[in-house]
């Protein structure tokens, strides 16, 4: 499988750091106080004149040092006036998982069809022996060449035809699928579990082997025909946080 074009993602990679450091310069030049607001997306989306999609972009490379949370009802709020190292995903929400997700570039490594075994048919939420394609990729943050993740997608076969389209553009593919055809995702089935780093990724992730790592799944879920795809996802621990906000009920 061919990968994105070297040129279409340095476009790509430039508008969204462009956006990302303004915004930074603003931040350590004193334009916004700890606790403030930052202009909406689509505020930003005009004064840049960008796409909201290289907005979000950009603001998760601010959410990944540590410098603002985005939350869906109160917007972004700056707090902090200098980056972290570590990658922090702050997740409240569904909605908010889904602007996680598509703010990293995808690179795509190979795609072969898999029969679930006992031990992929747990992690995918399906019975043992059903055919599924395979999708390996290394993603990584808009702007950053360090990789965050090395992340499998598995499809129903029906969805061949969206393979291509996967690393194309930044974003998920769980739009893609909605849209071609006609089918809703009803929520998302997450697991989270700690392990250690394969000796075959370490190198590719760029860390050490039998270092910590976070495994993470998720399961894109119909509510009429089961899991339509799912990623599975290996993070080194030493530069992903994941943040989840839970309000109480009244």
């Amino acid at each position: 499988m061919k990968g994105v074009r070297k040129t279409d993602q340095a476009r790509v990679t430039r508008a969204y750091q462009t956006v990302a450091d303004t915004l930074l310069r603003e931040i350590e030049g004193g334009r916004y106080q700890i606790g403030a607001n930052l202009p909406t997306e689509e505020q930003l989306s005009s004064r840049f004149s960008v796409s909201r999609s290289t907005v979000r972009a950009a603001l998760a490379q601010l959410e990944k040092h540590g410098m603002i949370v985005r939350r869906r009802k109160t917007g972004t709020i700056l707090k902090a006036l200098t980056p972290t190292d570590r990658y922090a995903v702050a997740v409240g929400s569904l909605s908010e998982l889904l602007v996680f997700l598509d703010s990293t570039l995808v690179r795509p490594e190979d795609a072969v069809d898999v029969v679930a075994t006992t031990t992929l048919a747990a992690d995918l939420g399906c019975a043992p022996g059903e055919r599924w394609i395979r999708v390996r990729t290394l993603r990584t943050p808009a702007g950053d060449k360090l990789p965050i993740s090395w992340t499998e997608y598995y499809l129903q076969p029906r969805f061949r035809s969206v393979v291509a389209q996967i690393g194309k553009r930044p974003g998920p593919v769980y739009p893609l699928i909605e849209r071609k055809f006609k089918v809703s995702i009803a929520r998302i089935e997450q697991d989270i579990g700690a392990c250690l780093m394969p000796p075959s990724l370490a190198k590719r992730l760029s860390t050490g082997t039998d270092s910590a790592a976070l495994r993470v799944i998720h399961r894109m879920v119909s509510a009429k025909d089961g899991t339509l795809y799912c990623t599975v996802s290996l993070y080194p621990a030493d530069r992903f946080r994941y943040v989840q906000a839970l309000k109480r009920a009244e």
